[in-house]
């Protein structure tokens, strides 16, 4: 749910899981992928250290060049908060790799591995009023997604975890491709809020915000099932190789890249 009022991040949970599609192995001690916790504390830095250069804040200056009809700010202001998002478990979109999953057998039960994907928000909005009717608009739109470790895990007694990894980043990448447009989407794009008192217009907008994210996963969600059932959980080598030729071309041709 959206709150307007502290512009709390509201977010979104995305769940991709695997199927075992091995035989059954004999449970065993978990043991965590870290020795320590300051050993994923150094991960989760230098990650957000490969990672901050990709999301360098791109402030725009509005000119007099710029199109007259542009009456709002059209970029992003602020970078995403990552600092404190790996610091809470929520990492930029990467190249996924075994110890970002903990184990833990404890949750979705029958499955070997799941990935989970997130999409936090962080909205503006300011409201006019145009003939008798109250206008409410987005005035900064900071959007980001990745990949949510608090969610994501592997079972102990799951084996083949390597060798499913290009099968779970799949469900990372396809995520991502329909999550990023919405991190670009123009103001003028966005839906606006309509009301006869300001109170009245903003819950229109959030309507209409939360009505095109769900719509934006529920897209996502369908293609994740098509993917799980013609790869099989990646279990169907040559489908997997398939799918994961024309997911890299899509993310090629998005401009999408760790």
């Amino acid at each position: 749910m959206i709150e307007t009022k502290l512009h709390l991040i509201p977010a979104v949970l995305l769940l991709s899981c695997s199927l075992n599609q091995t035989a059954i192995y004999a449970e065993e001690k978990s043991i965590s992928p870290y020795a320590t916790a300051a050993d994923f504390a150094k991960y989760a830095m230098k990650l957000r250290e490969q990672t901050l250069l990709e999301v360098e804040p791109q402030v725009f200056v509005p000119t007099s060049s710029r199109p007259a009809t542009q009456h709002y700010p059209q970029a992003i202001r602020e970078a995403p908060p990552w600092k404190e998002e790996i610091a809470n478990g929520y990492f930029p979109y990467h190249c996924l790799a075994v110890r970002d999953f903990p184990i833990n057998d404890g949750v979705h039960l029958g499955y070997g591995m799941c990935t989970h994907a997130f999409i936090h928000w962080r909205p503006e909005h300011q409201w006019i009023m145009q003939n008798g009717l109250v206008l409410d608009r987005i005035t900064e739109w900071l959007v980001w997604s990745g990949f949510d470790r608090n969610k994501s895990s592997r079972k102990s007694w799951f084996k083949p975890v390597k060798e499913t990894l290009p099968h779970e980043q799949g469900h990372l990448d396809i995520w991502e491709l329909h999550l990023r447009p919405l991190t670009e989407m123009p103001l003028d794009k966005l839906p606006v809020g309509e009301g006869v008192n300001p109170q009245a217009a903003s819950a229109d907008l959030w309507r209409k915000l939360e009505a095109l994210f769900d719509r934006v996963v529920e897209e996502g969600k369908r293609e994740q099932e098509r993917y799980d059932l013609e790869t099989a959980h990646g279990a169907n080598v040559s489908k997997q190789r398939e799918w994961s030729a024309a997911i890299q071309a899509r993310l090629k041709r998005a401009g999408i890249h760790f």
